[in-house]
């Protein structure tokens, strides 16, 4: 087991197979050897924790004797530094570097793209896109895949979400004609693309996220990108009408889920919608494991992005217990907005947006009318803004309810046009109370029987299998089997495709 052995470990991002492997190395390495070793080793420790990465670079340094090596170690220097918020200290490394890389082309061309990096954590966008621009053409090929990420979390940042998904594609077309793509960066771009067709609509983001989903090689040190991906494309099954898949999906997400906090994440997830597609038994065991699990958690310990689910419990919790759903924005806002330095979501308004949303949901079931309208206008127009349709097509539906504006719910079916067959058209048709008379689907209704003609009437205002059993007397089995010839006869799968049908937009 030589260095050759951790590097092509380190490529294929079995990053915990490439430490153990430098580990045992240490000491025994050949003299040309240790300072590659460190290097390396080094750059495993920043990916996971950056103040340990600095640590040992600094009690490393004997092990630097060359140039070029001391440059890199400089420049890691500042990686780190960088991701601890120091961008003072990050800097003055990365200057450090420079001087001991001159004759070194590929190494001063990783500076410059760290150098981008430095400026994108501080959010000085433009910096960094300039450095990015510079330095560009001279990046190997895993850099370049990289610093397509960059160019594409900078447009997100200027809220061109649609440019970050143009320049993801070109990034997979990249990725693509490589003999070996570096597994890394083809799981970050896949997952980036996830996160992208769970916000937009259209075909290409999506397919291009499902194929990344089946192709990349995923190995445990990346269970995090995959459980993010996973959920995204669950969401995106969901809002194509599609549960089977987006269940079956959040279930396997949850099997791999990093953390406590993710396992609360895409258990709220299902409970969610559960929850919107009125399976009232299957939410309340849904909703009760995700309480039960939230409040196992040490929210305030974590800086990633577990914490909206926090949100998602506040708003499931409103029309049913609005204390429980206040203690949930408590909890939320105590746990803070602490998101490590790298994320997107960092000073991004689309955090205020989800928080507007929440917060505005919990306030109508309070019946703060007044407040509620404010936040969840504040939500509709930077979702509006930025082209995510389908969330400032829900906040308009909130709004709808909230002002009795039968404008809101215009817009709402403006921004809902590509999402017919997702569970928002359950909340769409029950805002309007669709005509069920015999003439609207006269083809459809003329094959069913009269107690299954009853229960077609109450799924069209969004009855629950529950709820229709209750008031027609009669066993949920025996609903789910009226339910299953209804669908049968409409050529369809799901109440949201059902209701498609019955409005006359499948």
């Amino acid at each position: 087991m030589d260095l050759t052995a951790a590097v092509s470990a380190y490529r294929e991002a079995r990053f915990l197979d490439a430490a153990e492997i430098l580990d045992r190395l240490s000491g025994t390495a050949a003299r040309g050897d240790v300072g590659k070793a460190a290097l390396l080793r080094a750059r495993i420790h920043l990916k996971t924790d950056p103040a340990t990465g600095v640590s040992f670079l600094a009690g490393a340094s004997a092990r630097f004797r060359t140039k070029s090596e001391r440059a890199e170690a400089e420049m890691l220097l500042g990686v780190g530094y960088a991701r601890l918020g120091d961008e003072k200290a990050a800097l003055a490394k990365l200057e450090s570097a420079e001087t001991f890389a001159a004759g070194a082309p590929s190494l001063a061309a990783e500076i410059g793209y760290q150098r981008s990096t430095v400026a994108w954590i501080s959010r000085k966008l433009d910096v960094a896109d300039r450095e990015l621009t510079r330095v560009f053409p001279s990046l190997s090929d895993e850099l370049l895949l990289e610093a397509y990420v960059a160019r594409g979390a900078i447009a997100a940042a200027r809220g061109k979400v649609t440019e970050q998904g143009a320049i993801l594609l070109e990034a997979l077309d990249v990725l693509g004609r490589l003999s070996s793509p570096p597994v890394l960066p083809w799981a970050v771009i896949g997952t980036q693309l996830g996160f992208l067709a769970r916000e937009l609509p259209g075909t290409a983001l999506r397919d291009a996220a499902r194929r990344a989903m089946s192709r990349v090689p995923w190995t445990r040190d990346l269970a995090g990108l995959q459980f993010t991906l996973m959920r995204a494309l669950a969401w995106r099954h969901a809002l194509d009408g599609d549960y089977f898949n987006a269940f079956r999906l959040l279930k396997n997400a949850t099997a791999i889920a990093p953390s406590e906090g993710w396992i609360v994440t895409a258990t709220t997830d299902r409970a969610y919608l559960a929850t919107v597609l009125q399976e009232r038994r299957w939410a309340e065991q849904e909703l009760s494991e995700a309480h039960d699990l939230a409040g196992r958690v040490h929210w305030r310990a974590l800086d990633g992005e577990e914490s909206f689910a926090l949100l998602d419990l506040a708003e499931l919790f409103a029309p049913i217990d609005a204390s429980l759903a206040l203690a949930y924005v408590a909890r939320y806002k105590d746990a803070g907005t602490r998101f490590a330095a790298t994320l997107a979501s960092r000073d991004d308004r689309r955090v205020g947006a989800q928080e507007s949303y929440a917060f505005g949901i919990v306030q109508l079931a309070l019946g703060e009318l007044a407040e509620a309208q404010r936040l969840l206008r504040d939500s509709f127009a930077v979702y509006d803004a930025i082209g995510y349709d389908w969330r400032a097509g829900r906040a308009a539906l909130a709004l709808a309810r909230a002002t009795g504006d039968a404008s809101w719910r215009e817009r709402a079916a403006r921004k809902l046009a590509h999402y017919g067959q997702s569970w928002l058209a359950v909340a769409d048709a029950a805002s309007v109370r669709l005509q069920t008379a015999e003439t609207s689907v006269p083809q459809e209704i003329a094959s069913l029987t009269k107690a299954q003609r009853a229960v077609y009437e109450l799924l069209v205002l969004g009855k629950s299998t529950a709820e229709i059993a209750e008031q027609q007397k009669r066993s949920e089995f025996t609903v789910r089997n009226h339910i299953k010839v209804i669908f049968k006869a409409f050529g369809v799968r799901s109440r949201p495709a059902l209701l498609a049908r019955a409005s006359g937009r499948g």
